[in-house]
């Protein structure tokens, strides 16, 4: 039927473009980063932030019963069409500007079927409309998230490993939302410490044999409807019982990438990305030697702190060349100032549909780490703070970005004012030459071991470093904004007591 092939559609769109992902990460992967990454890597399958399930639930619900009261004879198809869509644009809106983000995946999290089943509704609605782009290649569910504020209450995220029957029955929930116009996948870790507290000592004593069988039980029960067959595993476990924050549980369980392997030769029917301690395309192309079979990686952190590292990946992992007719790597930009110049164009875009003063900060902050490690990378880190914070400064001496330059000159003006000019055109192919020159260089320097992943942590920590700060100036922001409000009605207050 029409669903089915629509389906198949897409799901031949994720398989082929699964060879590498971005993984989905909070407070960053958001539409603007996605557009960032589109333009290093054209067949680069992007995920989303995590979106809660209940969000779209209740928001569709209260919008719907707004239009409901504002016209009561109005059918359901006519409500579902009409509805306002303001704030879920917030959440599912793609970008609009060229290159669109063609494979991408939108991942929820819940614990809920029917809020599951409602917040897929609320895509294929959105998915209809003039004006909003909201063309996902498919729907991941979240069971794999160790966080506190997910999985800490037993809510959703990896505390799900532990229900492999709701989880099928959320998938199917998804399904169903969609009409089967989507594929359903989910991504998850090896197993949670619920069967025996974790410490160092007793994970390294546990049998494996007995673990990756509660591994294939969960593979085997949310695959059982035959509405799942594509998995993103994180080879490691979630430790859910102590106070571990999502950066002990990405660091201190070992991994065990042996297991994600023998499942895939384990359910050949099924295909199996691999997540996890990937930080480089080398030790990408590394895990496709050792299982020819896999599916693809997922990398998110090294993406976040160097994206133009992975800008060879359509070339390399893909095998796209310039001169191959089904290429698509040759209408990419061809070196980081033709990227920020073509991410210019989404700028302007996002500011003339939004509020710079909201917004301006989340726009730039997709593009601070294209220059992460290079010479007077930190001075166009701060002339783009300085960028992002126009917007606000300026309002708050009540004017406004009248007679200012656009986003895009200001940004472009930026990168050519701090850094080189060899920098900034170098192109594709010679940076990587050099990545692989400074790899082999470590490796010799370590006696043959590794490629070089201390200095690549490295960066990757200076990375969240950075994003500590920036989620500081968000934090404080807000604070600022709560604070005016609040002085403000305490003023009008004041005044009202003084005209009595």
């Amino acid at each position: 039927n029409c669903a089915s092939s629509i389906r198949e559609a897409k799901y031949k769109e994720l398989i082929a473009a699964s060879k590498m992902s971005l993984a989905p990460m909070m407070e960053y992967t958001d539409r603007h980063f996605r557009h960032l990454v589109r333009l290093v890597s054209n067949r680069t399958l992007l995920y989303t932030e995590m979106v809660a399930a209940n969000a779209l639930s209740h928001e569709r619900r209260a919008r719907q019963e707004d239009y409901r009261n504002e016209h009561p004879t109005a059918t359901q198809d006519e409500v579902c069409a009409g509805y306002s869509d303001q704030y879920l644009r917030r959440f599912l809106a793609q970008g609009q500007v060229q290159p669109l983000e063609g494979p991408s995946v939108l991942q929820l999290g819940g614990s809920d079927p029917q809020q599951m089943w409602e917040a897929a509704q609320t895509v294929m609605d959105l998915r209809e409309r003039e004006g909003v782009a909201c063309d996902y290649t498919a729907l991941n569910l979240n069971c794999g998230c160790p966080s506190p504020k997910v999985a800490g209450k037993g809510c959703f995220g990896a505390a799900l490993m532990d229900d492999p029957k709701l989880v099928a029955d959320l998938t199917e929930a998804l399904h169903d939302g969609t009409n089967g116009h989507l594929p359903i996948t989910v991504k998850c870790r090896i197993g949670t410490d619920s069967n025996q507290a974790f410490t160092k000592q007793a994970y390294m004593e546990m049998d494996p044999q007995k673990e990756y069988a509660n591994l294939c039980r969960f593979v085997e029960t949310v695959a059982s409807k035959g509405i799942v067959t594509d998995f993103q595993v994180h080879a490691r476990i979630a430790v859910l019982q102590k106070s571990f924050s999502p950066t002990d549980n990405r660091k201190i369980p070992p991994l065990k990438y042996d297991y994600v392997r023998r499942l895939v030769q384990d359910y050949p029917e099924l295909t199996f990305s691999l997540n996890g301690g990937i930080e480089t395309l080398s030790q990408a192309q590394e895990q496709f030697q050792i299982e020819p079979n896999l599916c693809g990686v997922m990398i998110g952190r090294s993406w976040a702190a160097q994206p133009w590292r992975f800008a060879m990946t359509d070339r390399l992992l893909y095998s796209d060349t310039d001169n191959n007719e089904l290429s698509v790597s040759s209408s990419l930009p061809k070196n980081r100032l033709e990227i920020l110049k073509a991410y210019g164009k989404h700028a302007d875009r996002e500011e003339a549909h939004g509020d710079p003063v909201k917004i301006r900060r989340f726009i730039v902050k997709a593009i601070v780490p294209l220059f992460a490690g290079e010479p007077n990378g930190k001075r166009y880190r701060i002339a783009l703070d300085q960028i992002a914070g126009l917007p606000k400064k300026l309002h708050q001496q009540g004017k406004t970005l009248e007679g200012q330059p656009p986003l895009s000159e200001l940004i472009l003006n930026a990168a050519i004012q701090h850094l080189p000019e060899d920098v900034l055109l170098r192109p594709a192919e010679e940076s990587y030459a050099r990545i692989l020159d400074e790899e082999a260089k470590r490796r010799r320097g370590s006696g043959g071991e590794g490629d070089g992943g201390s200095d690549r942590s490295r960066v990757v920590m200076e990375w969240q470093t950075q994003r500590k700060e920036d989620e500081e100036k968000e934090a404080n922001a807000k604070r600022e904004v709560l604070e005016e409000t609040a002085s403000s009605a305490s003023a009008d207050t004041n005044a009202t007591i003084a005209t009595i």
